[in-house]
């Protein structure tokens, strides 16, 4: 993004669009730009991107948070917009374009509190059964179990899976950009873990590879060979919203009403953490790097009361 590119008359749209072709072409993944084109196309450009970027002003930002509330989007949303204007607002003043990233002079509003949930032992129970002869029960039994990520699920290949060491490695994952799904690397460093199958895992897997050969040999010449545990009919890759719809018919079937896959990693985290597993133990198999995230959004009761007073105090008093 040249200098002289940028005048007086450029406005947030041009510039934001500026600043995003460096992005694409800088060392960052195709997952955050993907997050900084939801952003900008989404919620900045819709709400200020006529107006001009050296009178910009920190009440226009306050609009954009503002809309954003008011369209119930939660405290962590609006924080990921606001951190690509200010990134971009600060690059533009490191520049000379803007006296002042107005930006990094907003707060965002408080706004919802997005509720998780888990399943309960008993409705993992049901979930397992009824997934049993779904082409995706694996799927179900790998992400309950060992509490992988959608996109590390469906980014799962063959050669991660180590049968004879029981042990299943997560290297990989889904990424899905304007150009179609792609596998690319885990969400973070820490994410690279390998996990010790169940044996439930271990069985699941065994029999989901026996039935995906059956499905190569049925679809013939028009097999798209990529080595995926989980995929299509044709061994290519599931998108994010085919998977939902798949999964959300069969949590229904289960008679457990709409649940999403990602909470599929919410109740593995909630049962082993129910279970007396230390959380950063139950940190180390999700791949997180700490356990404050575990704590504040993927553990949920899993019990209709919280039960550990009680016998102590017996013991006690």
């Amino acid at each position: 993004m040249a200098s002289q590119r940028v005048d007086g008359r450029t406005t947030v749209a041009s510039y934001l669009h500026m600043w995003l072709r460096l992005q694409r072409v800088s060392a960052k993944s195709p997952r955050t730009i993907a997050n900084y084109e939801w952003a900008i196309d989404v919620w900045i450009v819709p709400s200020v991107g006529h107006a001009r970027l050296r009178t910009l002003r920190a009440e226009d930002v306050d609009d954009v948070l503002l809309a954003m509330a008011e369209a119930g989007k939660s405290r962590s949303t609006m924080t990921r917009v606001r951190a690509v204007l200010s990134m971009a607002l600060e690059q533009a003043h490191r520049r000379g374009h803007v006296e002042r990233n107005v930006a990094a002079l907003t707060s965002v509003p408080a706004g919802p509190r997005a509720r998780g949930r888990s399943l309960t032992v008993h409705q993992a129970k049901d979930l397992l059964r009824t997934a049993g002869d779904d082409r995706l029960g694996a799927l179900v039994t790998v992400g309950l179990m060992l509490g992988l990520r959608p996109g590390e699920l469906t980014g799962l290949c063959w050669e991660d899976v180590d049968f004879d060491a029981q042990v299943l490695h997560v290297r990989r994952a889904r990424i899905e950009n304007p150009g179609g799904v792609v596998l690319g690397e885990p969400k973070t460093p820490k994410s690279r873990r390998s996990l010790a199958m169940p044996q439930a895992v271990r069985e699941d897997l065994a029999r989901h590879r026996r039935r995906q050969q059956e499905e190569r040999r049925k679809a013939g010449s028009r097999w798209r060979e990529r080595g995926l545990v989980f995929c299509t009919t044709v061994g290519t890759p599931i998108d994010r919203w085919s998977l939902r719809r798949h999964f959300v018919a069969l949590t229904e079937r289960a008679g457990l009403g709409a649940w999403q896959p990602k909470e599929l990693r919410h109740s593995a985290v909630s049962l082993l953490s129910a279970a007396g597993v230390p959380i950063e133990q139950v940190a180390d198999v999700t791949g997180h790097a700490g356990t404050r995230t575990i704590l504040d959004t993927y553990r949920h009761p899993v019990q209709p009361s919280v039960d550990v007073a009680r016998a102590v105090m017996d013991e006690l008093f």
